[in-house]
């Protein structure tokens, strides 16, 4: 089901969590919302959960759910610490949002979520005998069995270590597309969003700065907060003097070559990354960097050449 937002703005006393958000969600979409803490991303996803009130229209499926209360509207969310029952079973949470359904069909439900997210033998034990990763499926099979028409998730793999998050964060698309629920995801984690995403909404002081798919934005940030935010490493983001371009210059790691004929700089830091390093050189421009298969000493004067870049704030080529 598609979900939209018209004209939302969301106020805290002085402050504005969310400003004349506008945006809309297709159908079997998964659309994440990415931007730093603060920015605004869980009040949204509060808003169309029907959590929090807020000026503007929350349209899901078409119809004005604006002054629904959250259980009329379709939506399950799944929230960052879980939000299990301790006191329960496992079947017992997955039970709970299945009260008004005949006994049969809800034992269904539970039995075919079960099998999927492989919990199974998990059914008679408590949350608090769980893993992590464990309760992360327990709360995601619960979000499930209610078969929402909306999915909506506010950073629920932030509490998992890495290789688990992986694991996770894997499963999370392979239910989304198995279901083909409209899902909204919440994180300020760039890895997950560039994973996940049909598409990306970039967030910054309760606005929306820029939407679009990862490669889009990736390759045409709107400006040099979405630049410097968004991509592994980021933007490197530098005077745009040396290019003979007024204002700011953003250059992304591939485009630079060390090595090479163009500018002279100073490698100013050097971090492992497996099976190549990444080096920070820093130059009349300020610092770029730059990728090498050879562990490169702090201090070096080194070239290189930049194939590419993008102009924020003033003129030249990108």
């Amino acid at each position: 089901m598609s979900v939209e937002l018209r004209n939302v703005t969301r106020r805290f006393k002085e402050v504005v969590a969310l400003d004349n958000v506008n945006l809309k969600v297709e159908k079997g979409e998964f659309f994440v919302i990415l931007g730093p803490s603060g920015c605004g991303k869980t009040t949204l996803l509060r808003v169309v959960a029907g959590l929090e009130r807020a000026e503007g229209e929350v349209i899901i499926d078409g119809i004005n759910v604006t002054r629904f209360p959250p259980h009329k509207r379709g939506v399950a969310m799944v929230f960052q610490n879980y939000a299990l029952y301790p006191n329960k079973t496992v079947y017992e949470n997955l039970a709970m949002p299945l009260e008004d359904l005949e006994k049969k069909e809800a034992e269904e439900r539970i039995q075919y979520v079960s099998k999927s997210l492989g919990i199974g033998d998990l059914l008679n034990r408590y949350p608090g005998e769980l893993s992590g990763g464990q309760q992360q499926r327990i709360a995601l099979a619960r979000a499930l069995v209610r078969k929402p028409k909306v999915f909506l998730m506010d950073e629920p793999l932030s509490n998992l270590d890495a290789p688990l998050r992986l694991q996770a964060r894997r499963l999370v698309k392979e239910i989304q597309m198995e279901n083909g629920i409209t899902t909204i995801y919440v994180t300020h984690d760039q890895a997950e969003a560039m994973a996940l995403a049909d598409r990306v909404a970039i967030m910054k002081k309760g606005k929306i700065v820029q939407i679009g798919t990862p490669e889009e934005i990736y390759e045409n940030p709107a400006d040099a907060f979405v630049a410097s935010f968004f991509g592994l490493p980021p933007m490197s983001l530098v005077n745009g003097k040396p290019f003979d371009v007024n204002g700011e210059v953003g250059i992304r790691i591939e485009d630079v070559f060390l090595g090479q004929e163009g500018f002279v700089g100073e490698v100013s830091d050097v971090e492992f990354w497996g099976d190549k390093y990444l080096v920070y050189v820093k130059f009349e421009g300020g610092e770029v960097r730059a990728f090498s298969k050879e562990k490169l000493k702090v201090g070096t004067q080194v070239k290189f050449s930049v194939r590419k870049y993008k102009v924020f704030g003033g003129d030249g080529r990108s």
